[in-house]
């Protein structure tokens, strides 16, 4: 018989009933989420300003993501932005490589 706790078995049952939610989620149409490059303007007009050494660069100095102020995983895309001593980070869909990104709500 196996024996793997109780902490591990509420794991696991999270995990399978959670799981194919999340993966759905993220596979959901995106298109109705505010534009970011729209969104961007927004924060700028708002005194915001994108902390461009938040992003990752080439080694030509260019950033590696359609903005300086964006760090990406495979699915899901970080920006942060900066405004008197304030930290403001926007979580975005990054769609595929001709989407635009999308600000997540």
């Amino acid at each position: 018989m196996i024996s793997i706790g109780f902490a591990r078995a509420a794991t696991l049952v999270a995990f399978l009933l959670i799981g194919p939610a999340a993966a759905r989620a993220q596979e959901a149409d995106a298109s109705f989420l505010p534009i970011y490059r729209e969104y961007r303007g927004q924060l700028i007009a708002q005194g915001w300003r994108p902390d461009a050494n938040f992003g990752l660069k080439l080694a030509s100095g260019r950033p590696l993501y359609r903005f300086p102020e964006v760090l990406c995983g495979p699915k899901i895309c970080h920006a942060r932005w900066l405004r008197s001593g304030a930290e403001r980070v926007v979580t975005l869909i990054r769609g595929e490589l001709d989407e635009e990104y999308r600000v997540s709500q």
